[in-house]
């Protein structure tokens, strides 16, 4: 069985044009008009596939190719329908467009999969409205009682409550949720490896831990021309060099791991006084928490040699830790061994940025694929990837679908 992709293309299209910007980019925040518009647009394809789109209790769209043994488990098929501010007509919509495609193709073909097969557009992934990333899969798993829907307020103070009241689509009415046994999605990589390197598309092995630690290095603020060089505690220094010994802890990682520091506030800020305090922040990911676990201790190593070497007194605070998603075995096979079905390399990587599956994974097995970003852009106007890319990873997407559909191991 092939996809279609030139209609998956068309669609991937038609579906870019919706919240479109005069500035450039799609505007399509979860729960507006455009993205309204966008599950309207959508629950009509999935009528012209036969099925019978509706609406959840958040917001969610979901569809529902019932298998020949519906009492199983449902394996669910796809990403979000909202954009960043100005971003691209990928992220997100390629995995719902895709997880349409492969139901669409089945029910061409005449093939009632063992477990059915739910197409799922998530309302709100990018956390616009309410600064909370991957909302709807929170809401999906429980993890936000409906109690606290009016808690959860944008800028204007309106709620959660609100919203749901409020978001209504003429013609796609409320459905309750099917039991899921498994979460497929199909993703833009956002990330420049397989576009650098000529990859069609890949497995994704794991999404990966993000640690932050905020360090404080504080010295003595004085004359920065009166001082000598031999008596000065300028916290700068320290800073300094935890910068590069960060930068360097990235670099050794042999391409699993990134590091960043992306905040560094020097007091007072006077160019003719000596730094009295630097605080930075330290941002590491890593799909392997052991080693993250190790990188994080030599974060803390370096900055107190650091505080050493240059007389200064360190504060170490580490904020955040979001662990590792590693992807459930049981879908992860599916997907490696989809590749070669669809007549591509095998080949796993690890997922760079959080998506819906690395929420679902707290809850059910789930799994994802990659196709390539031209450029490793995303969350951006520029944002592109080939017809072929979509098409070759939607025909993965299908076989991996086929492969959970039947497997007893869920």
């Amino acid at each position: 069985m092939k996809i279609d992709g030139t209609r998956l293309w068309e669609r991937v299209q038609r579906l870019g044009q919706v919240g479109r910007a005069a500035a450039g980019g799609i505007v399509r925040p979860a729960y507006g008009e455009a993205h309204a518009e966008a599950v309207a647009l959508v629950a009509g394809w999935l009528r012209d596939a036969g099925l019978e789109p509706g609406l959840d209790e958040t917001g969610n769209l979901i569809a529902v190719l019932e298998g020949s043994e519906p009492e199983l488990g449902a394996i669910a098929l796809g990403s979000h329908l909202d954009s960043v501010p100005h971003g691209g007509a990928f992220d997100g919509a390629l995995g719902v467009l895709a997880g349409l495609e492969a139901v669409q193709t089945l029910r061409e073909h005449g093939v009632t999969p063992r477990r059915s097969l739910a197409v799922l557009g998530f309302a709100d992934e990018e956390g616009n409205n309410f600064g909370i990333g991957v909302l709807s899969a929170q809401l999906w798993i429980g993890e936000i009682p409906p109690e606290r829907f009016g808690t959860i307020r944008d800028r204007d103070g309106r709620g959660l409550d609100a919203y749901l009241a409020a978001f209504d689509v003429p013609g796609v009415p409320r459905v309750a949720r099917p039991e899921l046994a498994a979460y497929l999605e199909l993703h833009v990589e956002q990330g420049p490896v397989l576009d650098g390197d000529g990859g069609a598309a890949a497995a994704v092995e794991s999404i990966v831990g993000i640690s932050r630690t905020t360090v404080t290095f504080t010295g003595e603020a004085n004359h920065a021309g009166t001082t000598p060089m031999a008596l000065r505690q300028d916290a700068l220094w320290g800073a300094a060099e935890l910068a590069l010994a960060v930068r360097d802890l990235g670099r050794a990682s042999d391409g699993r791991a990134v590091t960043t520091v992306g905040v560094f506030e020097v007091t007072p800020g006077a160019t003719n006084v000596i730094p009295g305090g630097v605080r930075m922040r330290v941002e590491m990911r890593c799909p392997d928490e052991t080693r993250m676990a190790d990188m994080r201790s030599r974060v803390e190593a370096l900055a107190a040699e650091a505080a050493e070497r240059n007389a200064l007194r360190v504060a170490i605070d580490p904020w955040h830790h979001a662990p590792a998603v590693p992807m459930h075995p049981v879908p992860l096979q599916a997907t490696q061994r989809a590749l070669v079905d669809a007549g591509l390399p095998e080949r796993t990587m690890p997922s760079w940025a959080g998506h819906d599956a690395k929420v679902l994974a707290r809850a059910i097995p789930v799994g994802m694929l990659f196709v390539p970003s031209k450029g490793g852009l995303s969350h951006s106007p520029l944002e592109d990837t080939a017809a072929e890319h979509c098409a070759a990873g939607a025909q993965a997407l299908l076989h991996a679908a086929l492969r959970l559909a039947d497997d007893d191991r869920l």
